[in-house]
């Protein structure tokens, strides 16, 4: 709730705080920079502070480490807990680091990165399809496999009635350090669009799926809306409205063409984005679509709802 400080990340491995807007002051937060791997795509990607942080001290931080797990060893993505320290508001401690999970990752790119909670107090976080092109390590319509192609959201807080994920390497079989709220959409199913799956293999954490790489997204503050922005590939970018159970195409789809893994007809399951544009330079076109906000501030009003 301060309205007088920022917190920026560094891709190198440090969360930098800007103590005093009006005298600024930048201070170094959290210095990860021994663990983090910057290869490629990789680094400090995402900061995400607890609903309750004022009180109990606890943010979020999505990075990529050099790890070795039951996933495997090498290029990670990670999600984990700090805190902040009991004595010192601009300090945290890298030990105090508790991991949520840690993917092992074959390529160094499409990480995604993102994390927010959301107006319902869970944590939701986007990862990529892991990297290399036209989803050739096969996870962009997979619910059973790893961390990837999708959004997640997880209960940080153990609300009661929610429940425990299903095993998976890249969480600690012994300290699982989050639940599943109940209400997520691909939990107990046995078919995942005609795929038959084992429901106690499914990915229970995932919200939406079909994404490449949701390198960014962000909550609209006043309706609650959940809008994402996915990477595409060689033709278009997309912004996409995320709902929960939500199927954006890829790689089937890309932007409202088809993809490198389109059949002869388009699934008529997806859900399409709300936007795409294509690669380019004219007027309507670009490249990279990074992310956004929804303006719902009183100083330039001409971009409220914006």
């Amino acid at each position: 709730g301060k309205t007088n400080k920022l917190f920026g990340l560094k891709r190198a491995g440090t969360v930098v705080a800007i103590t005093n807007l009006a005298a600024p002051t930048r201070t170094v937060f959290l210095n990860l920079s021994g663990r983090v791997n910057t290869a490629a795509e990789g680094g400090m990607l995402g900061l995400a502070f607890h609903p309750d942080y004022a009180s109990n001290g606890y943010f979020y931080v999505f990075y990529t480490p050099n790890a070795t797990n039951a996933s495997g060893t090498g290029f990670h993505t990670r999600v984990s807990r700090f805190e902040r320290s009991p004595t010192n508001d601009y300090f945290a401690n890298p030990a105090s680091e508790t991991v949520l999970y840690s993917q092992y990752n074959q390529a160094p790119n499409h990480n995604a990165g993102d994390l927010h909670f959301g107006p319902d107090g869970y944590l939701y976080i986007t990862t990529g399809d892991e990297g290399n092109a036209n989803d050739s390590l096969n996870n962009s319509q997979r619910v059973d496999k790893d961390f990837f192609s999708a959004m997640l959201r997880i209960d940080v807080d153990f609300r009661p009635g929610n429940l425990a994920p299903n095993p998976h390497g890249a969480i600690n079989a012994s300290a699982t350090n989050y639940a599943i709220p109940a209400d997520n959409p691909f939990i107990g199913i046995t078919n995942f669009y005609g795929q038959t799956v084992n429901a106690n293999q499914v990915r229970t954490e995932f919200y939406a799926v079909g994404l490449r790489n949701p390198f960014r997204f962000t909550f609209d503050p006043l309706s609650g809306e959940n809008l994402c922005a996915d990477v595409g590939q060689g033709l278009w970018e997309e912004v996409n409205l995320i709902t929960n159970g939500g199927n954006y195409g890829w790689a089937f789809r890309e932007g409202f063409i088809a993809g490198p893994k389109a059949t002869t007809n388009p699934p008529t399951w997806y859900d399409p984005p709300l936007l795409a544009y294509g690669h380019g330079n004219d007027t309507n076109q670009g490249y990279s679509i990074t992310g956004g906000i929804v303006s719902r501030g009183s100083t330039l009003t001409e971009l409220y709802g914006h």
